[in-house]
């Protein structure tokens, strides 16, 4: 027996859904039991490792770091240069 669930979504999100809905003529809640199927598989098909959460939030302090180290780059390590020197030698 089907059960119903609930979900806060983006208006970007449900806009999308909705343009995919009206153009390929397919619910809503196909489109989620699909999307929630497609998802789960994939979390059990790769190792915990490499799940990378699709958004990050950070505190504003956290943020302005971030924008400062995009402005800004630090210098490259030689162990980051090595590594890149390296890469697809072996």
């Amino acid at each position: 027996m089907p059960k119903q669930i609930s979900a806060y979504i983006s208006s970007e999100t449900q806009e999308f859904m909705e343009y995919y809905s009206y153009k390929y003529g397919v619910k809503k809640g196909f489109i989620v039991e699909n999307a929630i199927d497609y998802y789960l598989q994939a979390l059990y098909s790769i190792s915990e490792d490499f799940v990378i959460p699709a958004k990050i939030e950070l505190k504003h302090k956290s943020f302005e770091k971030v924008v400062d180290m995009i402005e800004n780059p630090p210098k490259p390590t030689k162990e980051l240069k090595d590594l890149v020197n390296n890469y697809g030698s072996n």
